[in-house]
């Protein structure tokens, strides 16, 4: 998932080179950038984080229905955690029917590329839709609100906040949930919480690199150069 979460906010920014709100004249190079960093690049990561959680728990198997489960929770709304919660329920689902759903021989080569991602898309995609996904929508759109409701006058108080989700979980729902906040303030050229996010992002980055120089004894060598890439 990362590096589609690198080269979508990298061409994101691009697009953002041309004004903040270049992209939405059509027929533009910002828009052009837009629509291959937020329109596809970023609409990719939950499926394929999802899709890759199950594909962890249940090998090939488990890769289509997590995908399928992490694209229903992109568009319910429920973003990073519907996704997450899509992967491990499509990947448990299809490694439960690996284990224990007996087919007879003659149509048992069909089981890996057949029964299973239709049994666990099924399972997944109807959870998502009617149990998970709306609480976890709900969940998310109520931590935005929060955020915006603390504004321009607790502007300390939501830079701290708003760090402090960006540390929480390197890349997680948490980190997911300030970052997108950010971005949405972008288009109405609010960018006090964005630079705050920014620099937040980097401490965990740079923390790690200098622990991995002043402690080096304490690190792998593949550890120490992925410190020093970290802190440069």
């Amino acid at each position: 998932m990362l590096p589609m979460v690198v080269a979508g906010g990298l061409l994101i920014a691009l697009s953002f080179v041309f004004g903040i709100e270049a992209f939405e004249q059509e027929g533009t190079l910002a828009a052009a950038l837009m629509q291959i960093g937020g329109g596809t690049a970023f609409a990719l990561m939950i499926p394929v984080l999802a899709g890759y959680i199950a594909y962890s728990i249940a090998d090939r198997p488990g890769i289509a229905p997590g995908m399928i489960g992490g694209m229903l929770a992109a568009n319910i709304g429920s973003g990073f955690i519907g996704g997450i919660l899509a992967g491990f329920l499509a990947g448990y689902v299809a490694l439960a029917v690996t284990r224990y759903v007996k087919l007879p021989s003659s149509v048992e080569s069909l089981k890996p590329i057949l029964i299973i991602p239709l049994v666990a898309s099924l399972v997944t995609g109807l959870t998502m839709i009617y149990v998970i996904g709306e609480p976890v929508a709900a969940l998310l759109n109520a931590l935005t609100s929060f955020l915006e409701s603390m504004g321009s006058t607790n502007a300390v108080l939501l830079g701290i906040l708003l760090g402090a989700m960006m540390c929480f979980d390197l890349g997680g729902p948490v980190n997911k949930a300030a970052y997108t906040f950010g971005v949405g303030l972008l288009a109405s050229e609010t960018y006090g919480p964005m630079a705050a996010i920014m620099a937040a992002g980097m401490v965990p980055a740079i923390g790690m690199g200098i622990a991995s120089f002043v402690a080096r004894n304490k690190f792998s060598a593949p550890e120490r150069e992925a410190g020093k890439a970290s802190l440069y």
